[in-house]
C-alpha cells in the first residue's frame, strides 16, 4: 500500500511520467479533519471499463531478475532483546536460493532477496501468501534516471517459500501505471493500483491473476479526474472492498475525496461512495471491524500537498456493509499526523500504524501505533520518539501468540554505512509496549512497506532497498524489490 514518502517520490516525477498527468496529485496527503458524516456523498457505481492503452507486457518466463552488483553489505544496528522467548515456527530454507542473496544476513532473518528488473528502479509495496505457501509481491518498476517521458509499470513477482523466484510479470501501458496492493481470493491474486486511461485520465485499476500470472479479469473505475485505488481486501462473503481517492466532477473545490468501492468476485462494480472530509482526502487502508463493519483509514492534506513538508491530519471512519458512516475519529494534533495501515485483530478491533510530528519539530516524525476496540474506541496509543529524525510505520501484523510486529523505517542510526532510512522492525506486546526491535540497512533509503503472516507461523516482509534520498533527486534508482523472511521474532 502507498505511504507518504513513496507518494512524494512519484509526485516529484509526476508530470514526466504520466503523459502530462501527474501520478496522483495529492498523494501523501496527510491525515484529515473531517466534516460530519452527513457530508458523505454516494457516488454512482462506475461502469467497469476495459483498460485502454498498450496491452500488458508479460514476462512470466523471466524467472531470475538481474542481481544488483556492487552495493555495500547491509549493516546491522544493535538489538533490543525481547523479554520473553519468541513464539511461532520459522523453518529455515532448505533449497538453493535464486535472486540476489546477502552473504551475511542480519540475525533473525532466514533469507533476503533483492530483485532488480533489468536495471530499473523497483519499489515493492505489498506482499501476500497464497494457500499453497507461495509468495506474491507487487509494486512498480521504471527507468533510472527518470527523465522526460519516463514510463512506470506495475511489477509482480512470485516466489516460493524459500525465496526462489518462480515468475515475474511487468504490466502497463504509456505513462505511470502503479500497483500498490494485493489480496488473495481463493487461489487467485487480486491486484489494485492506478493507470492512465486516455482520454479520461488516471483511473483505479483492479485485476485478478492466476497462479501462473495470467489475467483472469481486469477493470478500471473512475471519472475524468485523478482517481486511484490504494488498497484492496477480500471480504468474508467472497467480494472485494477497495479504498483510494477520487476527484468527483461535481467537487466544488476540485479536491480529492476518500473513495470506497464494493466489487463482486469478478470485479463487477456493486456500489461506490465518496467522503468529503474537508480538503485533499485519500483513503489509505481498510480492514474488517467485527462481522459486518469496516474501519477505513484516511489522510487529509491541508498544506504542501505532495511533498515531504506536507501538513495534515489523520482520521478513521467506521462504515457498515453498505458504506454508510457510523462513527468517525480524527487525530489533528501536531502539524503532521498520518496513517498508513489498518489491520483487523482477533478481539474484533483493529490496529493502525503511521507517523506523527506531535512530539517533533516539523517535518520530522515518529512511528505511531493505535489500537482500537470492537467499537472503534481507542484502547491505547504508542509513539516511538526519536528527536529530530524521520521515522514511521508502514505495516503491522498481529502475532498468533499475542502482540504485534510493526515494520517501517528509521533514521535513528546514521552512519556512512547506514544512512537515511533504514529497515525497522519492532515487536510489541498486547498493550503496545516494546519487546524488541531491529534496525538494518545500507547507505541509501531502505524501507519496509508490508508484512504478512505465513501459514506455517512465519513472517515475510517486503519493501525496497537502495533508493536515493528524496527530494535531493527526482529519481528513485537504483532501488530494488526487497523481500525477506524472519528466522525468529525480534
Amino acid at each position: 500500500m502507498l505511504g507518504w514518502r513513496a507518494t512524494a517520490l512519484l509526485t516529484a516525477i509526476g508530470a514526466a511520467c504520466g503523459g502530462g498527468v501527474a501520478p496522483l496529485p495529492g498523494w501523501r496527503c496527510a491525515a484529515g479533519r473531517a466534516h460530519d458524516e452527513g457530508n458523505s456523498a454516494q457516488r454512482p457505481s462506475p461502469a467497469p471499463l476495459r483498460r485502454g492503452g498498450a496491452a500488458a507486457r508479460v514476462a512470466a518466463g523471466s524467472a531470475h531478475p538481474t542481481p544488483r552488483r556492487g552495493r555495500p553489505p547491509f549493516r546491522l544496528a544493535g538489538w533490543v532483546l525481547p523479554t520473553s522467548e519468541p513464539q511461532g515456527v520459522f523453518p529455515s530454507a532448505a533449497e538453493p536460493p535464486t535472486g540476489r542473496v546477502r552473504r551475511r544476513l542480519p540475525p533473525r532473518l532466514a533469507w533476503t532477496r533483492e530483485l532488480d528488473n533489468a536495471g530499473n528502479a523497483d519499489l515493492a509495496w505489498d506482499v501476500v501468501e497464497l494457500p499453497t505457501g507461495e509468495i506474491v509481491v507487487v509494486g512498480i518498476t521504471g527507468p533510472t534516471p527518470c527523465q522526460l517521458g519516463c514510463n512506470w509499470d506495475g511489477w509482480i513477482v512470485k516466489l516460493n517459500r524459500f525465496g526462489n523466484v518462480l515468475w515475474t510479470r511487468q504490466t502497463g501501458g504509456p505513462g505511470a501505471d502503479l500497483l500498490t496492493s494485493a489480496a488473495t481470493l481463493g487461489t487467485d491474486v487480486v491486484v489494485a493500483g492506478s493507470t492512465v486511461v486516455f482520454p479520461l485520465g488516471r483511473q483505479a485499476w483492479i485485476f485478478a491473476v492466476s497462479q501462473a500470472g495470467a489475467t483472469i479479469w481486469e477493470r478500471t473505475f473512475g471519472g475524468n479526474g485523478n482517481d486511484s485505488a490504494n488498497q484492496v481486501i477480500a471480504t468474508a462473503d467472497g467480494g472485494l472492498l477497495v479504498v483510494g481517492q477520487a476527484t468527483p466532477a461535481a467537487s466544488p473545490d476540485g479536491k480529492s475525496d476518500l473513495w470506497l468501492l464494493r466489487l463482486g468476485p469478478a470485479g463487477e462494480g456493486e456500489w461506490a461512495r465518496t467522503y468529503d472530509l474537508g480538503s485533499e482526502d485519500m483513503g489509505v487502508a481498510v480492514a474488517p471491524l467485527g462481522a459486518d463493519r469496516f474501519v477505513v483509514a484516511e489522510v487529509t492534506c491541508t498544506a504542501g500537498c505532495g511533498g515531504l513538508w506536507q501538513r495534515g491530519y489523520a482520521s478513521v471512519l467506521v462504515v457498515d456493509a453498505g458504506g454508510q458512516v457510523e462513527a468517525q475519529k480524527v487525530w489533528d494534533e501536531g502539524p503532521k499526523t498520518i496513517l498508513h495501515e489498518a489491520v483487523a485483530t482477533a478481539d474484533g478491533g483493529a490496529v493502525l500504524v503511521g507517523a506523527t510530528s506531535v512530539h517533533e519539530e516539523f517535518p520530522s516524525a515518529d512511528a505511531w501505533v493505535v489500537k482500537l476496540d470492537a467499537d472503534a474506541n481507542v484502547e491505547w496509543t504508542r509513539i516511538f520518539q526519536s528527536p529530530g529524525r524521520w521515522d514511521g510505520a508502514f505495516a503491522v501484523v498481529e502475532l498468533p501468540a499475542g502482540g504485534y510486529l510493526v515494520g517501517g523505517y528509521s533514521q535513528v542510526i546514521q552512519t556512512a554505512d547506514m544512512n537515511y532510512d533504514n529497515f525497522w522492525l519492532a515487536r510489541l506486546d498486547g498493550t503496545g509496549e516494546l519487546l524488541g526491535s531491529l534496525t538494518w540497512g545500507g547507505p541509501d533509503n531502505d524501507d519496509i512497506y508490508d508484512l504478512t503472516l505465513t501459514r506455517d507461523g512465519g513472517v515475510v516482509l517486503a519493501g525496497f532497498a537502495d533508493a536515493v534520498s528524496w527530494p535531493l533527486s527526482a529519481i528513485p534508482g537504483p532501488a530494488d524489490f526487497y523481500v525477506a523472511r524472519l528466522a525468529e521474532l525480534p
